[in-house]
């Protein structure tokens, strides 16, 4: 079970930014029109929340995803052109075209820097960097980087100022339970949404990884939040949904 500040406390006025399945949340709609710039660190293969939030208004974009060079795009192509043995006929010619929309996206519409997210002790980029790289605020963070979110919570809570929103996916969640409770409590935005991530559960049934959304100012429908909400989708269709449960703490 989890705490009982990791539910939204009513239920507010939410668009699903970002496609189907993995890659897309839920974002309240008056962030939206207060964001002027968006911070987006975790790529991947999966640019559609950056695509589709500039179909909303038009911003600027910086991007931040350090594994998306080198080898990435090779072992990418071998993959798909080996998959032609298992009678996937199209994924080569699809493999170029994803790629060829993902070169055209970052040079036309977005900035994207192979560096990777942490602390400045560790010689990686920490968050003022990347906020001093954008000349227009308020700013809205996207962020998914694999347990390295964690490096950079302080970082957000001291710079809550600046942003008009945020979704961000928090990994291995029962190792950093108290973590994510003070977080909660002292950041200055507002939970608006948390939807589990259904690829995998701990030995107590909670998921590893919650997806959690924040807004400042945000509009709420109603005092009792709905959870799952209608625009929720399974991040992995094929494997079963996992409900979430909550304890006062």
């Amino acid at each position: 079970m989890l705490p009982s500040n990791f539910k939204p406390q009513g239920e507010y006025n939410l668009l699903r930014i970002g496609g189907h399945n993995d890659g897309g949340y839920l974002v309240e709609s008056k962030s939206i029109e207060q964001t002027e710039a968006l911070i987006s660190m975790g790529i991947g293969k999966n640019w559609r929340f950056e695509e589709d939030f500039i179909t909303h208004k038009d911003i600027v974009i910086n991007a931040y995803d350090h594994s998306v060079r080198g080898f990435f795009w090779p072992k990418f192509f071998i993959k798909r052109f080996l998959s032609v043995l298992i009678g996937r006929l199209k994924a080569p010619c699809n493999a170029v075209k994803i790629y060829k929309k993902f070169m055209r996206f970052f040079r036309d519409k977005a900035v994207l820097f192979y560096e990777k997210i942490g602390t400045e002790e560790e010689g990686h980029t920490n968050l003022k960097k990347t906020l001093e790289r954008i000349n227009k605020k308020p700013i809205f963070l996207k962020i998914d980087i694999e347990g390295y979110e964690y490096r950079i919570l302080d970082e957000i809570k001291l710079n809550s100022d600046l942003l008009s929103g945020m979704v961000i996916e928090l990994h291995n969640i029962s190792d950093h339970i108290g973590e994510i409770r003070n977080f909660i409590n002292n950041f200055e935005l507002k939970l608006v949404h948390v939807h589990p991530n259904n690829n995998r559960v701990d030995n107590q049934g909670n998921p590893r990884a919650i997806e959690m959304s924040f807004a400042r100012d945000p509009e709420k429908l109603s005092e009792r939040s709905v959870l799952p909400h209608p625009l929720d989708q399974l991040n992995v269709p094929r494997k079963e949904a996992v409900s979430l449960r909550f304890i006062n703490s």
